[in-house]
């Protein structure tokens, strides 16, 4: 991945995390009742640098380092309850790590997150984590101070993670929290060298909740509302201006695209999808005209996928492949990973993030009209 505009991935990553369900449950008044514990924890990870490509390689055998703090909100009314049959946390994630070689340096992250948790006993809980925010990093790719560095080349780059936890109640304020996760940095697609830092952690942490919590175990209703849903088109227009250098300096150039999706609601926050994309990437084309390579800047595909629907928000996760690619760079599978927040019932906006394997080849802004048939 490799991004310049430090701005504009900001905007992109407040987007991404700020994802939640937006529901609310009301009583026989109409009122709405929301029930959230608030608890603040800190915790220590360690791990290992995965050197997932030949040009990091002088990063293998690293071992790093983390402290972090962890500012949540977890939902435990019946609203919520019927919704997932969980217990979800949202909230703020703040990190140190120390990468264990001078190559790669420090790193300082804030990044929201989302987190289903599932009761096993009265004791003890089993978490999903998902994670996105910003990192700033000490020691970015320098052709004179550190051009051993491949793995990042802008001193802000995207953080994300995945993991699972386990929480364990000491008592009504105390918890114990032990997690295994999969970190990874990089720009996105933007400045190059970007290969990414990906490492995976495990570690624990304390956290103090000053409300005991008051979880709903009732029995969760068996409406299954969405069968009566129907199919929902949404054609989006997308684009990105991407920064690329040419023999006269740094410039942008516009990638500009067209896509149709179908979406079907399957359960209560899950939807399949299929569609497809077709785009032009100007980059691309002086790419190939500087390579001497007599081929298509446009590109065409087919996805399918599977959508959480999350109130207002759509986090999207889509499997494509090219039905029409004349170009040698990358294989013909790619994946997306999209949000998009529903202005109204017709009209949406978000951010889609475009990979190939480990490698992202970019992110674009996209806007939406949705019909239901």
């Amino acid at each position: 991945m490799h991004y310049r505009n430090k701005s504009r991935w900001l905007i992109i990553m407040i987007a991404f995390v700020c994802f939640t369900p937006a529901f609310a449950q009301t009583d026989s008044s109409g009122t709405k009742i929301k029930e959230e514990v608030f608890s603040i924890g800190l915790g220590v990870q360690h791990g290992f640098i995965f050197a997932h490509s030949e040009a990091v390689q002088n990063t293998k055998g690293a071992r790093p380092t983390g402290v972090e703090a962890i500012l949540s909100w977890q939902r435990t009314d019946s609203a919520i309850w019927n919704l997932c049959n969980c217990y979800p946390r949202k909230g703020l994630l703040l990190s140190y790590y120390d990468y264990d070689t001078k190559i790669l340096g420090k790193s300082i992250t804030a990044a929201y997150f989302l987190e289903p948790t599932y009761k096993i006993n009265n004791r003890t809980f089993f978490s999903f984590r998902g994670a996105g925010g910003i990192s700033y990093l000490t020691n970015p790719f320098d052709s004179i101070k550190n051009p051993a560095n491949q793995s990042y080349s802008t001193t802000m780059s995207v953080y994300l993670l995945v993991g699972v936890g386990v929480w364990y109640k000491l008592n009504e304020s105390w918890w114990l929290n032990s997690s295994a996760n999969y970190q990874h940095e990089s720009n996105g697609g933007m400045k190059e060298p970007n290969k990414g830092i990906n490492w995976p952690t495990a570690g624990i942490a304390i956290s103090y909740q000053p409300k005991a919590a008051n979880y709903f175990t009732g029995i969760r209703s068996s409406e299954k509302f969405w069968k009566n849903n129907k199919i929902r088109w949404d054609a989006a227009l997308f684009g990105v201006a991407r920064r690329t250098q040419t023999e006269s300096g740094s410039s942008r150039k516009a990638l500009v695209g067209f896509s149709a999706i179908a979406s079907k609601q399957v359960g209560r926050i899950n939807a399949i999808t299929a569609g497809t994309e077709i785009y032009r990437d100007a980059k691309l084309s002086y790419r190939l005209k500087s390579d001497s390579i007599d081929a298509s800047s446009i590109k065409a595909g087919l996805l399918a996928g599977h959508e959480f629907l999350l109130g207002k928000f759509i986090f999207s996760q889509q499997l494509g492949v090219y039905v029409f690619d004349q170009t040698p760079y990358y294989d013909r599978l790619y994946h997306r990973w999209g949000l998009i927040y529903n202005i109204s019932n017709n009209i949406g906006a978000g951010i889609n993030l475009k990979v190939h394997k480990q490698v992202a080849e970019f992110a674009d802004l996209r806007f939406i009209y949705r019909l239901y048939y």
